[in-house]
């Protein structure tokens, strides 16, 4: 058992980490090995994410403005992952992965600051999605096609131009 400056030295060293991380996903880790664990952490440290058990208790004392959103994912063994909201599909694509192959890891939800709570749904459908790059390539690749189209047009119309203009000098050429 923690003593209580041990208890209230966690709390600085993670009041900070938490602030600086706009996105939690909690998740139940019961019967799970210790390799599954550290699998698990190398995964979403590629992700650049942060996987901490937390004891629940304290948890809730570090992030008491936002207790009541997040309650309902906090109880029993829980593991909170960390990130930035700009990587939440990269890391939530980590844990859709690993909870395939891991049958006692399980996402219970997740909450964005500010105030945006995520279910276990919201979070699988997250992992679902392409990533930014593939999503802007897509974008882009969408709008080439117009453009393409475009630029036909308008390289026919101005051949045409150019053709007529070619003949019309022919027959002056001719005629003189």
């Amino acid at each position: 058992m923690k003593l209580r400056a041990e208890k209230e030295k966690w709390l600085e060293n993670r009041d900070k980490f938490v602030k600086e991380n706009r996105a939690f996903i909690f998740a139940e880790f019961q019967k799970m090995t210790v390799k599954d664990m550290t699998e698990l952490r190398m995964r979403l440290g590629r992700a650049q994410a942060v996987t901490e058990v937390v004891k629940n208790r304290l948890f809730k004392k570090l992030m008491q403005d936002d207790w009541e959103q997040i309650a309902s994912f906090v109880h029993g063994p829980t593991a909170v992952v960390f990130t930035d909201d700009s990587l939440i599909s990269e890391v939530c694509k980590a844990l859709g992965d690993f909870s395939k192959e891991n049958e006692h890891f399980k996402v219970r939800g997740g909450f964005l600051r500010p105030r945006r709570v995520l279910s276990a749904g919201d979070i699988s459908g997250i992992a679902s999605m392409p990533d930014r790059d593939t999503l802007i390539a897509m974008v882009a690749r969408a709008a080439q096609g117009p453009l393409y189209a475009f630029h036909n047009v308008c390289k026919m119309l101005l051949s045409g131009v150019v053709f007529a203009l070619s003949d019309y000098a022919r027959k002056k050429e001719q005629q003189n």
